[in-house]
Formats: structure tokens, sequence, C-alpha cells
């Protein structure tokens, strides 16, 4: 009589489970950034460009590029620029690259499925801008910002950010206190467009002004998972704001820096959202 088979033999081993690649989450080009984290082991560069318009005579063009990268599901490094600074004041222009900053988004809190619903993101912004020229301070600047949302609905999100910090002033003056309110509204039109709406409040921007809040408006349109482009406008609402400013940019996902381990870390990832969304019995 032949052998019975084995529970290997008869029951069929399932395939590993792909990683489900969600579309990159850009925290430009509004002021609020979003809890969650780049996935681990992607390297995500966001650039732009941002014209400003202050005040009649005066305007400035700035150029940032952040690149963010997944270390593990709970922290996201990150390095930036502002880029190269243009200011033009009466018919002066000044011309420099801009600060460099530091930081890391850490996740302090998940849903079941691991996405990020409280974060916190600590940045240190270092003095690269020439303050003979009036394009910084020359001090730097420690900030730290709390930043969480939530789903609205089934396409609309809302992410709200407070921080807070201590600034530079310049001059061998010490540094002040700034703390900043935002709140971020968008919506899914459709699966590449998504136009947000934005309210946001500074206390201060320099030592003797007084608080900023402006509006801004826009959209991030989706070309791949790994590929999008934004652009819009904002407008002062109080007087220490500049009066209008135009931007856009790109935001693409270059490459998996940490090889297999980031690919099976994404996997993990993957098969915990996978557990969370399935109907329980």
């Amino acid at each position: 009589m032949a052998a019975s088979p084995s529970y290997a033999q008869v029951t069929p081993i399932p395939a590993p489970l792909k990683p489900v690649e969600e579309p990159l989450e850009p925290d430009r080009p509004d002021v609020t950034n979003g809890s969650r984290i780049v996935d681990t082991g992607l390297l995500q560069i966001e650039i732009g460009g941002l014209f400003t318009r202050a005040a009649p005579g005066q305007r400035g063009f700035a150029s940032p590029v952040t690149a963010r990268v997944g270390l593990t599901e709970w922290l996201e490094a990150r390095i930036g620029t502002d880029g190269l600074l243009s200011v033009v004041d009466e018919g002066s222009r000044a011309t420099g690259i801009g600060n460099v900053q530091l930081g890391a988004k850490v996740r302090l809190w998940a849903d079941p499925g691991g996405i990020p619903v409280l974060s916190i993101l600590p940045t240190v912004n270092l003095p690269a801008a020439s303050a003979e020229k009036g394009l910084g301070s020359g001090d730097a600047d420690y900030t730290v910002a709390l930043l969480t949302g939530t789903d609205v609905a089934a396409r609309g999100h809302v992410d709200i950010n407070y921080g807070i910090g201590a600034i530079g002033a310049g001059g061998g003056d010490p540094h002040y206190l700034q703390q900043l309110v935002s709140v971020s509204a968008s919506l899914a039109m459709t699966e590449r467009w998504n136009p947000y709406f934005e309210a946001f409040w500074f206390s201060k921007v320099d030592p003797a002004g007084g608080a900023m809040t402006a509006l801004d408006f826009g959209a991030i349109y989706t070309v791949t998972p790994r590929l999008a482009y934004d652009a819009g406008l904002q407008f002062g609402v109080s007087k220490a704001a500049p009066g209008f400013a135009v931007f856009g940019g790109v935001s693409v996902v270059v490459g998996d820096v940490l090889g297999d381990h980031g690919v099976r870390a994404r996997q993990r990832t993957a098969e915990k959202r996978s557990r969370a969304r399935a109907p329980h019995r």
C-alpha cells in the first residue's frame, strides 16, 4: 500500500506576500507635515520653488530641497536646505545659499495597521545663509513639532501640527520663542488628484514683529506611487505675512537605500496592514 501523503504535500504553501506600494505622501508643499513616515529603506526627495511678493518692491525666491529616508517603521531621518535664495528689496538684490535643516520624524502612536496617528518632528536649522546679506540670522534654530491627522469620510483627510521653537535673532541677541499652529484639509478627488486647503499661524517671525497668519491652497497630482507633482498659492492674512506667494515642486522616491533589509521590513509592514484590514471572525 502506498504511503499516505504528508501534510506538507497536500497543503499548499502560501507565497510570500509582496509589499503593497503605498503612494508617496510628500510633506510639501504646505507648511503642515503629515504624521506618516517614509517606508523603510526608501529615499524620498522633495524639490520645490517658491516665489514670494511681500510688498511692493519686495520679493524673494527660494528653492527648497528635502531628502527623507525611512530607517525603521517608527523612524525617518531627513536633511533639507532652503536651496538658492534671492531677495530683492527696493531694487537691491541679495543672492546666496540658504540654511540647512537636520531632523527626524518619530512615530509615537499608530493604528493597528501600522499607519502613524501621532508623530513628533524635532529639527535643527543650521545657519548656512549669509547674515551679512540679510539672508539669515546667523544663528541656529531649534524646533519640535507634534503631528497628527485623521481620515474624514471616504475621501477626506485632515492634518494638524503644533510646533514650538527657539529661533535665532541674530546680532548676538538671545533666541526668541516661536509657536506654530497649522491645519491642512485635503480631498482625494480621484486616484491622482488631491487638492488641499491650509491655514497656519506663527506667533512671530522676528523678535519685534507680530503674529503671522496665512492661507494657502493647491493640489498634489500623483503620477505613480513613486512620483508626484504639486502647485499652489498663498495669501497673507495678517500684516506680518507676505502678501502673496506661488509655489510648485516634485516629489520622487529615487531608490531603496537599505537593500534587502528595507524590502523585508516593508513586507512585514504589508503583512501587518493586511491582517489589520481583514475582517475579524
